[in-house]
């Protein structure tokens, strides 16, 4: 299919438990997920008016598939949807430190490696997100009338966010690469199992009343998670 004049290819899924059209682009590609009878029409309407995102969303992992990460001096690393520049420098108390300009100071000991640098980041990365975290559960937790949880660090390699019946909340840590309109979409789904332990009407009700634009925050997820998780 073309869209505003690029061939595009994609994956259709076809399921009879899904009961709207979603869009996916990850370094795979683009996937339209449909309920079952959505017709061909409506697909290619769908795409035609979702032709400037998709090819947004395609290009930016085009532009991140050309290179992997080295984890030196000058390499660039995502933080609340922005992108900041490393500067690895010889420090011998190993002082990680967000500058102002947009560069994110790494110092290490001398003969540093680049497992080395990756560490030391991940460990910036985990600092900030229990801080940053909890505060938009706090700040969420008053609009939902709810005492704030408690809120962990995950660690995990497939969710960005899980809620269990003891009212505790966990995030992801890598979500601290993502903008703060994602980062607030999960921690407002995670909140909103504390009434709804499913994913009924009325809790994606709940979601949109705490994040009305939920639903363009889930799909910049969804076309930029795994880019997040490599970290």
């Amino acid at each position: 299919m073309f869209l505003a004049g690029r061939e595009v290819s994609f994956l259709l899924k076809r399921s009879l438990n899904r009961h709207r059209a979603v869009l996916t682009v990850d370094e795979r590609g683009l996937t339209v997920s449909v309920p079952w009878r959505t017709s061909e029409r409506y697909i290619a309407h769908f795409l035609q008016e979702s032709a400037a995102w998709v090819l947004r969303k395609l290009e930016t992992w085009e532009s991140r598939r050309a290179r992997s990460r080295r984890w030196e001096d000058g390499e660039s690393v995502d933080y609340l949807g922005r992108q900041l520049s490393l500067s690895v420098t010889a420090d011998p108390y190993g002082v990680v430190q967000l500058q102002d300009v947009g560069v994110l100071s790494v110092g290490l000991p001398p003969g540093r490696r680049a497992e080395d640098v990756h560490a030391a980041v991940v460990k910036w990365y985990r600092r900030h997100a229990q801080q940053y975290f909890r505060s938009r559960v706090e700040h969420y937790s008053a609009q939902l009338g709810i005492a704030p949880p408690r809120v962990f660090l995950s660690n995990a390699q497939s969710r960005w966010g899980s809620c269990n019946a003891n009212g505790q909340v966990r995030l992801n840590w890598r979500l601290m690469q993502a903008s703060v309109a994602v980062i607030d979409y999960v921690v407002c789904h995670e909140l909103a199992h504390l009434k709804e332990m499913n994913h009924s009407a009325r809790f994606w009700r709940i979601v949109e009343r705490l994040c009305p634009a939920y639903s363009a925050a889930r799909a910049e997820l969804n076309a930029m998670g795994q880019h997040y998780m490599a970290l």
